[in-house]
């Protein structure tokens, strides 16, 4: 049985579990469960280039010690994330002009469409869950109330 980490964001209504993919993105999985481990809140904004994403960028900072062990990587990667797929890019400090400290960028994706071009050009992501099924006309529905308020806060916490 994989792994499952809830996520919310109370103002727009969104609540839903995501499957871990620890066969296929073993790394990117552990990261994310070590995070949802701290059950902290993260600041998040409809993304501007890529379609329908909720971005989500957490400073590396901000996992516990070792969760993000041996730096960048990319498993189950792809440029195009479809609905319902969580994507991470990490993006270690000065990996582009004007980006001093590193990162790792949580990208929720809720529609058809997106493409990871970013202003540094095109990028993989690592495809480490997925939302449940049953869950996922109210994730889209959340991601959409997010796309119209604007910012917004997002939690993980572990599913035990």
């Amino acid at each position: 049985m994989p792994r499952e980490i809830r996520l919310t964001e109370p103002g727009a209504g969104l609540q839903c579990r995501l499957s871990l993919l620890d066969d296929k993105a073993p790394r990117a999985a552990e990261a994310m469960w070590s995070l949802a481990g701290t059950g902290a809140a993260f600041d998040a904004i409809h993304a501007m280039w890529t379609g329908p994403e909720i971005s989500c960028p957490v400073p590396a900072t901000a996992f516990p010690p070792g969760a993000l062990a041996g730096g960048a990587f990319a498993e189950n990667a792809t440029s195009f994330p479809e609905s319902g797929e969580i994507a991470v890019v990490f993006a270690p400090e000065n990996s582009f002009k004007g980006q001093p400290f590193a990162f790792f960028d949580i990208g929720l994706f809720y529609g058809p469409g997106a493409r990871l071009f970013m202003p540094m050009g095109w990028v993989m992501a690592s495809v480490c869950a997925i939302v449940h099924p049953e869950d996922f006309e109210a994730y889209r529905a959340g991601c959409m109330t997010i796309r119209r308020a604007g910012a917004c806060r997002l939690t993980f916490s572990q599913i035990l």
